[in-house]
């Protein structure tokens, strides 16, 4: 069995991961129900769910821009204490939590926990580049990567993937073989969805590119 199989195999047998992302971004269930269950009412349901989903996210951003100008006017001395403060501060961050600013961390802690309990370790590093080569500033860039019979493999875990994200991972794939003077053999990426009207296609276009998506 190939590491791929073998890791779409865990996921598979490991859901609750996927659940949770899912759970995290509800906007990703409109592509995915629409496939799978093609009702009217199905879809006027999923608009419904997505339009308050939206409805939320606006109101969220209206609270963050009336506190920032309230807290900068001359009354702001009058706002309660530093802890009342902090204590709304929480407040909008869970709310932002609860609607998917976390969910990429959470969804790539999963997998590596569920890659961890099944004997598959992958190695982390960070290589600096100073030349912004892969995100165009100079950044850091994090890698996984793994031996596979005795081959050097980059993986990336992700909660999602679109047609945009598959030249930044070609280039960090080139940028490490530069610096390290190796060859990675392959390129796996890990995600629960396929950002793109045509799922198929993305998943064509990343295998020109010598990279293999893993969509359990």
């Amino acid at each position: 069995m190939s590491l791929a199989e073998e890791i779409k195999k865990v996921l598979k047998e490991n859901p609750s991961i996927i659940v949770d992302a899912l759970a995290q971004r509800p906007e990703i269930l409109y592509d995915v129900l629409v496939k799978l269950m093609p009702w009217q009412v199905i879809i006027r349901d999923i608009d419904d769910l997505k339009n308050h989903t939206q409805k939320i996210e606006k109101e969220l951003g209206e609270v963050k821009e009336s506190l920032k100008n309230f807290v900068t006017k001359e009354d702001a001395k009058n706002f309660a204490t530093k802890d009342d403060i902090k204590r709304l501060e929480t407040i909008i961050t869970g709310l932002g939590a609860r609607w998917g600013l976390l969910s990429e961390d959470a969804f790539r802690q999963g997998v590596y926990e569920i890659m961890k309990s099944e004997g598959i370790v992958a190695k982390k590093e960070l290589v600096y580049d100073k030349t912004g080569e892969v995100y165009g500033e100079p950044s850091d860039v994090e890698y996984d990567l793994m031996i596979e019979d005795g081959n050097l493999v980059m993986i990336e875990i992700t909660s999602a993937i679109k047609r945009g994200d598959l030249p930044v991972i070609r280039k960090k794939k080139e940028f490490y073989e530069r610096n390290k003077n190796v060859k990675i053999s392959k390129v796996i990426v890990i995600t629960p969805f396929l950002h793109d009207k045509y799922p198929d296609r993305l998943k064509a276009m990343a295998k020109d590119m010598g990279i293999e998506i893993i969509n359990p």
